[in-house]
């Protein structure tokens, strides 16, 4: 028997993708990358941090072994989950941005010749409306009102908009690290508990490439692509 729907903008299999709390939103995420596995890397910033991707399953950071996901962005940028962690790995400019228990932390890779850290974006990214479509009529909606406040609504409650905290990172050209705090409504696309919604956007190719984090469910990695409103 057929086990897959189709609906306005997609198809999903219903055993696996019904809602949000069986990865409805990352049903369409691009495939985990591993071509980080067996590198170390260690990151030069207010201390040092070191990250081993020990295999294709788990990493190491500051010692600490944990599971990572990682997926890649562009040629030379990966978004990589390590544990409740991100770290975000720009080989071209040698930098790396870590989000490490809640703290942003911009840096160098160590040894590495011409390394820039990622900057503050200041004001760059307000006046930007953009929703963020992960599939299936699954979506979010985000407008930068300010440099830290986000007006956000998830599908199908777009009408129900909540002013979210947020923070930014310039990666470079076209791509801004954006960590957004989430007030979620029940029954809307993400999951109930959703607290941080973490992601890579690339405005170039209007993608999006992160992951989104809460109490009770696993992190979810996602992709999306970008519909300006």
């Amino acid at each position: 028997m057929r086990n897959y729907t189709y609906v306005d903008g997609g198809v999903f299999i219903k055993s696996k993708a019904n809602n949000a709390e069986h990865h409805g939103i990352g049903q369409y995420r691009y495939p985990l990358n591993y071509e980080l596995a067996g590198q170390t890397i260690v990151v030069e910033a207010d201390k040092e941090y070191k990250i081993e991707f020990l295999c294709k399953k788990n990493a190491a950071l500051n010692g600490k072994v944990t599971a990572y996901e990682c997926i890649k962005c562009a040629p030379q940028l990966y978004f990589v989950r390590i544990g409740f962690d991100v770290a975000v790995v720009d080989l071209e400019r040698n930098a790396v941005t870590l989000i490490v228990e809640g703290d942003i932390v911009c840096g160098t890779i160590k040894g590495a010749e011409g390394a820039a850290a990622h900057t503050c974006p200041g004001d760059e990214m307000v006046g930007t409306k953009v929703r963020w479509v992960y599939g299936c009529d699954r979506y979010l909606n985000q407008e930068f009102v300010s440099e830290n406040i986000i007006k956000a609504a998830w599908s199908p409650k777009d009408e129900k908009i909540a002013e979210n905290a947020y923070r930014a990172v310039k990666i470079g050209g076209p791509y801004y690290l954006v960590d957004m705090k989430s007030d979620i409504l029940k029954d809307v696309c993400a999951p109930f508990f959703t607290d941080h919604v973490i992601m890579v956007q690339d405005y170039d190719r209007c993608m999006a490439f992160g992951c989104v984090f809460g109490k009770g469910f696993d992190p979810i990695m996602t992709t999306a692509y970008a519909k300006f409103l």
